[in-house]
């Protein structure tokens, strides 16, 4: 279950209906991951953030529904290239914990 959006400083992602959200064309930096955030997650549950900007490294902050834990949550993309970042719902913390991160070579 994927769900897309070209660009927004607030991405809008329900944990209910996806697995993977992708963001094909990063215009904005990111201000919030948590503001537009909605689902009722499982404890457990994962979730696969994908990045690519417009050709200018944009930064991104994450909010208080996110968490590094094994991996650091990014705060920029890279110029053109795809950022992954792995969730898994912490049901303890109330948190996304980020346990993996790749950004493509």
């Amino acid at each position: 279950r994927e769900t897309t959006e070209a660009s927004s400083a607030t991405p809008t992602i329900n944990t209910d209906n996806t697995d993977i959200h992708t963001i094909t064309a990063l215009a904005a930096n990111i201000t919030s991951f948590t503001t537009n955030l909605s689902g009722t997650p499982t404890d457990g549950q994962s979730l696969i953030i994908r990045i690519k900007d417009n050709a200018t490294a944009r930064t991104i902050a994450w909010g208080a529904s996110f968490a590094s834990r094994g991996a650091t949550l990014p705060t920029t993309t890279v110029i053109s290239k795809y950022l992954y970042v792995g969730l898994i719902w912490n049901a303890d913390a109330s948190t996304w914990d980020c346990i993996a991160t790749a950004q493509e070579a």
